[in-house]
């Protein structure tokens, strides 16, 4: 193993321990049990199947970003996604969105700006959906008031992107002009990656400029992030907990998960979570338990039929490694 991933692997373990002892440093581990027990079968079973919703509906999404390409192939990308969570599931760093992206180049054909630039885009669709989950109920729960001074910086940002994303699909030539007149505020150790970034999402842009296809896109995105918030709710079963609380509580979750070393987001999610239902009103042992159900049994799902699909399409590691170093040299040519 190589010290870089060795560190990595370590301050993941180290990352994940610290936020497993916030997470549970005052819980009753027989009420916690007691609470887990009570959970009903239905709910769980729902959230199972609105995790795999979730990740299908962002093969589709994936499916509409990617360019047209003869060369390339569209087949498995659901699997490819399994499988790039189920890494995510096990090892640090989010190493499962490269792997992802390892895989639609080597497999599927696509070239290196494609995929990078398309797995880039998503992640881009996703924080901006999460954005407006936790910068909405910020500026429109009381409990969340003192949120504000985050929520608004949030809110312009998000603005911004959006805006950005308008101005390339009615002006594609004017925003290369501009976007060469900002490359000249950047650093020049920056500008060669600045470059890189804007060629691989450029790329992926193509469906901006079909009404249909951005229709769709923009639908999907919403609709996978809104599974969260849902199973949110089947945990919850409170009434009182309204759905703003569940939008910003699923916020949470994704910043925790966010946290890149901790492998499958274990206490970095937990804790974040927690602290998000807390600040919603919820009783913490009960924040507890949701933290810990709404973790777990995704965890379950994608871990399983993420393997299911690794075995399926005879993936290994060894596969995934030898991709990576074929494209840090097809990077080093000129």
């Amino acid at each position: 193993m190589k010290k870089s991933s060795l560190y990595q692997l370590c301050g993941g373990v180290v990352l994940a321990g610290a936020g497993l002892y916030v997470f549970l440093r005052d819980v009753s581990v027989s009420l916690l049990l007691k609470d887990l027990r009570s959970t009903p079968f239905p709910a769980v079973a729902a959230i199972a199947g609105l995790t795999l919703l979730s990740l299908w509906l962002r093969s589709l999404r994936w499916n509409l970003i990617l360019p047209a390409s003869p060369s390339a192939s569209r087949r498995g990308l659901f699997g490819l996604i399994m499988i790039g969570f189920l890494v995510n599931n096990i090892l640090p760093a989010r190493l499962g969105e490269a792997a992802r992206m390892l895989l639609l180049w080597k497999r599927n054909r696509f070239t290196v700006a494609e995929s990078a630039g398309s797995v880039l885009l998503e992640r881009i669709f996703d924080t901006l959906v999460y954005l407006s989950f936790f910068f909405v109920p910020a500026l429109f729960l009381s409990p969340l008031r003192r949120l504000v001074p985050y929520a608004v910086p949030m809110a312009c940002g998000a603005a911004a992107v959006l805006l950005a994303l308008l101005f390339y699909a009615f002006l594609p030539a004017q925003s290369h002009v501009v976007g060469r007149a900002l490359l000249r505020f950047f650093p020049l150790s920056w500008r060669n990656k600045v470059i890189v970034v804007c060629q691989e999402l450029a790329s992926n842009l193509d469906w901006m400029f079909s009404p249909g296809k951005c229709c769709a896109v923009i639908f999907l995105s919403v609709a996978i992030i809104a599974c969260y918030p849902a199973m949110m709710m089947l945990l919850v079963r409170d009434g009182a907990f309204g759905v703003l609380a569940t939008l910003f509580s699923s916020a949470c979750a994704a910043i925790g998960a966010a946290i890149p070393l901790s492998p499958g987001y274990v206490g970095t999610l937990h804790a974040v979570l927690k602290q998000g239902l807390e600040l919603c009103g919820m009783d913490a042992n009960r924040a507890i338990v949701v933290a810990t159900l709404y973790h777990a049994i995704g965890y379950l799902t994608v871990t399983a039929v993420g393997f299911y699909y690794f075995l399926r399409l005879r993936i290994s590691f060894k596969e995934i490694g030898k991709a990576r170093e074929e494209l840090n040299k097809e990077e080093k040519v000129p």
